[in-house]
């Protein structure tokens, strides 16, 4: 599984009686992952017993789920900011809602990708008129001119400050944590638990945590860096599922509705 750092060192999944397996990078980046945990769940179902959890974002997790036709989301990881709209220093837009038609770096379908919609929307940007493009290097796209915006996450948001960027607005993240069909409720609370133990502790030691979730960043930068505020890990209620999936129907971000009973895994 994926876990906030330290939360295996300190104990706190053993605590619960697990036993976990921490991946905490995959080089080949978000289509690594998807296909990694396609893969592993797979073969999960011939090993019996076998425990796999993996986070994505929200929309992500509502899309891989039914696109694998397996697996349950167990529960939502949700940051208060984690990422953040920027501009170039010389750029003549001062606010989001100046972003209407104007090209906007993403990473196709990421948790940035949705959250940068959700963030101009609320700004007063019509969906029609977001242009987000897809751009392998988002701060290159940035930079270099290509796009005059990019929703960025660390260590690039810290490279395109230094840069001379400015920030727009923060992003709002919310993960789901996706796990095979063989976990069940208890182990999912069990789970929900330990990360919500890491998420304290984190909290509580915060250069520790700064340099650990900064580390890619040049260490005189690290003090300054886009740490993520996280709320913590629950359960995901109907309420909020069916939001989403209408949100993201609306779209054309899904072409059915996904049964939350079905989807979600709740005793």
């Amino acid at each position: 599984m994926i876990a906030p750092g330290g939360s295996r060192s300190k104990g706190f999944f053993a605590d619960e009686g697990l036993e976990v397996e921490y991946h905490e990078d995959n080089p080949k980046g978000t289509a690594g992952r998807v296909e990694d945990f396609s893969q592993r769940w797979k073969e999960s179902q011939l090993q019996k017993g076998a425990l796999e959890v993996y986070p994505v974002c929200e929309w992500g997790a509502i899309e891989r789920v039914q696109t694998l036709g397996g697996g349950k989301i167990i529960g939502l990881d949700t940051t208060v900011r984690t990422g953040a709209l920027m501009v170039r220093r010389d750029s003549k837009i001062q606010s989001l809602g100046e972003l209407r038609n104007v090209p906007i770096a993403v990473t196709w379908h990421a948790g940035t990708f949705y959250a940068a919609i959700e963030a101009l929307e609320a700004a007063g940007v019509p969906f029609a008129e977001i242009k987000l493009v897809h751009a392998n290097d988002r701060l290159d796209a940035l930079l270099s001119g290509a796009t005059e915006a990019a929703a960025l996450m660390e260590p690039l948001v810290s490279r395109a400050a230094a840069a001379g960027a400015r920030k727009l607005a923060d992003l709002r993240w919310r993960g789901g944590i996706v796990a095979g069909n063989d976990v069940d409720e208890e182990t999912a609370a069990k789970l929900r638990r330990a990360l919500n133990r890491a998420i304290a502790w984190l909290g509580e030691n915060e250069d520790r945590s700064r340099k650990e979730v900064l580390r890619d960043l040049e260490p005189a930068q690290r003090a300054t860096g886009l740490m993520p505020e996280l709320v913590g890990v629950k359960a995901y209620q109907a309420d909020e599922f069916n939001e989403k999936v209408e949100w993201m129907k609306a779209r054309g971000f899904l072409t059915e509705a996904p049964n939350y009973a079905e989807v979600v895994r709740r005793k």
